[in-house]
């Protein structure tokens, strides 16, 4: 008798809910139930921090040329201030108050504006005497290397011509000593003709040694001329690298400062203005707590 097992039927499942923990439920309670106060704000420490930042970026130093950005980045912080304070404070910013603000902030970023437009046109004067520069030492360099390949060419064509004379040179000398030791026949001796023969080679001798010298001295003043010639086309290019040095030197000695004397003295009004503006906001309520 065989056994068949049972197949199982499946379990009926419940839906799980992950019951949430004391610490989640407690912090969703407090998000949920939770009562924040507003976050008043304390005009006396408001203003003490305005006046410290204006004091700060009034006497905020920068580090070397080029100030452009540091003198935009500069504005943007004192606005940065003054808006915070009056979006804190609105009760303090009046119309005569805004209105100085405003002339003060005006007139410190006209004069920024003039000093940042000096330095990029001193920047661009830089620029363009170092591009006029760099132009110069390329004429100069290329010279350089004209004038060594001409040396070149010319003394490979004089070597090579005076190396052929040379050689003559060498043949005539050894041909008449080779007549000179000869010992001349009777009919020679009769006619003169071995003493012809020298003389012709002697004055064969003589002419290509002279040839010689020409040559030499020809290679002399040819160098002589590429010499004179790489100095007079030289010397227009010195003079004008050192007139664009000086100009360069010039421009450089004009830079602008960091402004510190304007930034300073906008600062200590804007101080004033902000110190004005809060005791004035101040006075009514001082005046409602005594009544």
């Amino acid at each position: 008798m065989s056994y068949e097992p049972r197949s199982r039927g499946m379990r009926s499942r419940r839906l799980s809910t992950k019951k949430p923990a004391s610490k989640e439920k407690r912090t969703g309670e407090e998000y949920e139930f939770s009562y924040k106060e507003p976050v008043t704000v304390n005009p006396q420490e408001l203003t003490s921090r305005v006046m410290n930042s204006l004091e700060h970026l009034g006497s905020q130093r920068f580090g070397m040329p080029p100030y452009s950005e540091h003198f935009r980045r500069w504005i943007v912080d004192v606005e940065s201030v003054l808006n915070d304070f009056k979006a804190s404070f609105p009760e303090s910013s009046g119309v005569n108050n805004a209105s100085a603000i405003t002339e003060i902030l005006s007139a410190v970023r006209s004069e920024l504006d003039n000093r940042i437009g000096a330095e990029e046109s001193l920047s661009a004067k830089v620029s363009d005497l170092q591009m006029q520069l760099t132009e110069n030492e390329r004429q100069m360099t290329e010279l350089e290397s004209e004038q060594r390949t001409k040396i070149h060419e010319t003394k490979r064509n004089s070597d090579k011509s005076m190396r052929k004379l040379r050689g003559e040179i060498n043949a005539l000398d050894a041909q008449r000593l080779k007549l000179l030791q000869q010992k001349p026949t009777f009919l020679e001796r009769i006619f003169g003709n071995a003493k012809v023969r020298v003389e012709t080679s002697s004055r064969s001798l003589h002419s290509k040694r002279a040839d010689l010298e020409n040559k030499e001295e020809n290679l002399k003043q040819n160098m002589n001329t590429l010499r004179v010639t790489y100095r007079e086309k030289r010397r227009p290019l010195e003079e004008r690298e050192a007139e664009l040095r000086r100009q360069l030197a010039d421009v450089r000695t004009n830079t602008v400062d960091d402004a510190v004397d304007v930034r300073k003295a906008a600062c200590e009004r804007l101080r004033q203005l902000v110190s004005d503006a809060a005791s004035t906001a101040e006075k009514p309520e001082k005046t409602n707590s005594i009544s």
